[in-house]
């Protein structure tokens, strides 16, 4: 990555500019929803008129070289040995993903740790919503929001500049676009007549324009004929967490929810990701407490009713992967199982540990065993379905080291911590150095056994 002139300089742009980045993490918003009894139902002939008037999905030219080709059958060197992106691709055939903030970039040995290990980067914030749209409108003459991609365009760069030093495919990073829509960090603004929060929520049709411009000019940046960054994202994020946790039903703390009332705002995500997305990037539906039953067969349902439209199109399951000491390897099997009997695949997306409800963070070393046989439980089942034909094609993780995950600050997010107590959630502490956990990926050969409790 690039060193620390360069980096000072975007950041005294970045500064002048005066773009603030949302600090949140990825998960859904806080506490148990209600459901509101108030239910509308849009008119079938309002739909078949507008469904009609969408154009159908664009052929695409030639998936770029950089997403050929099957990642147990990539040539490594001997260095790759002991990498999460060689032991992926080997054992399941996928990649080895990681979550990188725009501040990474300046510090050298976190770097290194995304460089060394990983061939898969989701943007913290950076292509979220409220990055691309900033706090306050900026309307082009169609009347639409023009959209600002400086930030992680920036990021991109970098991430083009490493693979252009690179020859191994195993080793080139690709990026998942991490979201589309979603009812979280996204401007209130872009919800309201004249883009002004004091005034009524825009109507259903006027809520999907705004949706289709808002995707269009995504994907015609990074995917456009004359783009720098064609071919470098495989997967977005569609839609995340439009599901709620207690039954299964769709959340109502949302604008997107008080514009609609229903899911079709869903189904349309879909549709026109499908109508501007190459049909090499794949699309993603997202969300967390992914083993929960109840959740688990409402996303199912959401997932069934995108499939049921032919203009729409759904690839896999992000299955978020924020999870605690009392994760369970049955559950996350059988979860696996209803999404993959409905999608082509599926991508832990954004894995982490909370601690043990006991943690004080002074006896490490027994919870870094016991992290470790958690994340050892995981994978076991990753590569036991992966034997099933249940095809798992990434394991992201919510950061590099446990000195920067956002597990550390309280959060109201879902598959946050409450800020309370210390947290050591992934693979490399906070010094950077590899935990007993990321054996368990790499070798699980030099884990102490587990002692009886």
């Amino acid at each position: 990555m690039g060193k620390g002139g360069r980096i000072k300089d975007w950041l005294i742009k970045l500064a002048l500019a005066g773009m603030v980045l949302g600090a949140a993490g990825c998960g859904a918003g806080s506490g148990v929803q209600k459901d509101s009894a108030e239910t509308v139902t849009t008119a079938e002939a309002e739909r078949t008129e507008q469904m009609q008037e969408t154009e159908q999905p664009q052929e695409e030219g030639q998936k770029p070289q950089e997403l050929d080709g099957n990642p147990q059958e990539w040539e490594w060197d001997a260095e790759d040995g002991q990498t999460l992106r060689y032991a992926f691709a080997k054992e399941f055939g996928g990649r080895a993903g990681v979550c990188v903030p725009m501040a990474a970039l300046s510090d050298e040995a976190r770097m290194e740790i995304v460089k060394g290990q990983f061939n898969s980067v989701t943007m913290e914030n950076e292509m979220k919503p409220d990055t691309l749209l900033g706090n306050k409108p900026k309307i082009g003459e169609d009347g639409f929001p023009v959209l600002g991609f400086t930030v992680p365009d920036m990021m991109l760069k970098e991430i083009r500049a490493y693979n252009d030093t690179v020859g191994k495919d195993g080793r080139k990073i690709m990026v998942r676009g991490h979201v589309l829509v979603w009812h979280s960090q996204t401007p209130e603004w872009f919800f309201h007549e004249d883009y002004n929060v004091d005034k009524p929520y825009v109507d259903k049709q006027t809520m999907l324009a705004r949706m289709e411009n808002y995707i269009r000019q995504v994907m015609e940046h990074y995917e456009g004929e004359d783009s720098e960054y064609k071919g470098m994202i495989y997967a977005w994020d569609v839609v995340n967490e439009a599901v709620n946790d207690t039954d299964g039903g769709m959340r109502t703390d949302s604008s997107w929810f008080r514009v609609f009332y229903n899911f079709d705002y869903v189904e349309w995500a879909f549709v026109y990701a499908n109508q501007y997305a190459p049909t090499y990037v794949k699309l993603f539906y997202n969300d967390y407490n992914d083993t929960n039953a109840k959740k688990a067969d409402g996303i199912c349902r959401l997932i069934e009713k995108i499939k049921a439209n032919p203009d729409a199109r759904i690839d896999g399951m992000g299955m978020q992967g924020h999870y605690d000491m009392n994760f369970s390897a049955a559950e996350f099997e059988e979860s696996a199982r209803k999404y993959a009997a409905l999608v082509d695949e599926i991508q832990i997306t954004e894995l982490d540990l909370k601690a043990s409800a006991g943690f004080d963070g002074t006896d490490t070393e027994e919870e870094y065993r016991k992290q470790a046989d958690v994340y050892k439980s995981l994978y076991d089942a990753v590569k036991s379905l992966k034997q099933e034909g249940v095809s798992i094609t990434a394991i992201v993780f919510w950061g590099t080291d446990d000195r920067h995950s956002w597990l550390q600050s309280a959060n109201a997010a879902g598959g946050s911590a409450d800020g309370t107590r210390v947290q050591c959630p992934l693979l490399f502490d906070k010094d950077y150095q590899v935990k007993p956990a990321f054996w368990a990926f790499v070798d699980d050969s030099k884990l102490e056994p587990a002692t009886a409790e």
